[in-house]
Order: structure tokens, then sequence, then C-alpha cells
């Protein structure tokens, strides 16, 4: 298969698996001693871009200092991370769209 599709792929599923974690944060927010969690998407990327195998490294997530109760969600910043996601994950489909629909058309011999 062509790489770019492997690597869009890849970006999408980084993606989900991120969107998963901060939706997790977002329904924390009121936990005491929560620590809001994230993933280093470029080093994670670049890892899976190397690799078969999709196992993320979880980190605790450096927005914020701890609210009273140690808690250290900020839903302002998870919401803005969450859009960050959102749009790159729509990218990706898109641009995957586009280069499937461009191989279709050179099977089909530019028809």
């Amino acid at each position: 298969m062509d790489k770019s599709i492997i690597i869009l792929q890849k970006i999408m599923d980084l993606c989900a698996y991120r969107q998963k974690i901060l939706a997790s944060n977002i329904a924390n927010a009121d936990t005491p001693n929560y620590k809001a969690k994230d993933i280093d998407f470029q080093e994670e990327l670049k890892k899976a871009s190397e690799t078969e195998i999709n196992s993320y490294r979880i980190i605790e997530a450096p927005t914020t200092m701890p609210n009273r109760d140690g808690n250290t969600v900020n839903i302002e910043i998870e919401m803005a991370k969450l859009t960050e996601t959102l749009l790159m994950y729509n990218s990706a489909t898109q641009l995957l769209s586009t280069r499937l629909r461009m191989l279709k058309d050179a099977i089909k011999g530019g028809r």
C-alpha cells in the first residue's frame, strides 16, 4: 500500500486514541486528585511511523497547576485540545479520501 495512506491511517488512529484520553480528562474534571493525561502527539506519530504496533505512552499533561483538590484538569484547555485533535482527524480524513480517489482514477485509467 502507498506509504501516505499508511501514515494518514496512523494519524487518524492516534487522533481517535487522543480523543478518548481527553474525553476521560473532561469526565474527571471534578474528581479529586485526578491528573490530566495526554500523549506526546509528535513523538507517538514518529514512533507509529517506524513500527506496526500501536501502543501509545500516556503522560501527565503539563497544562495547569492543581486545584485545591489536586485536580489538574482545565476544561478550556481540554476543549481546545479536543478541537485541535478533531481538526487534525478531519484533515487526515480528507487527505485520505483524496488519495484514494486519485488511486481509483488511476486504476480506471483516468476516466
